[in-house]
């Protein structure tokens, strides 16, 4: 009987042990989707601004070119 509990033990521990691992990798894999993503709305950011520059500078152009 004490064999038993024991394994029980070990087996309840080990279980822990797995979920609590789970838990970290979810969490790790969380955070790094999270960084990604902010990175990418940060590149969507510049692209914005980089077209706004260059329509300003195209619209500039054509005023003091007429016909581009």
């Amino acid at each position: 009987m004490e064999g038993t509990q024991r394994t029980l033990r070990m087996v309840a521990w080990i279980l822990t042990i797995q979920i609590a691992a789970l838990v970290v990798g979810f969490l790790l894999v969380y955070r790094t989707q999270l960084q990604i993503i902010q990175r990418l709305d940060a590149i969507r950011q510049e692209m914005e601004t980089t077209n706004q520059h260059m329509h300003d500078l195209k619209t500039g152009l054509q005023r003091l070119v007429p016909g581009i």
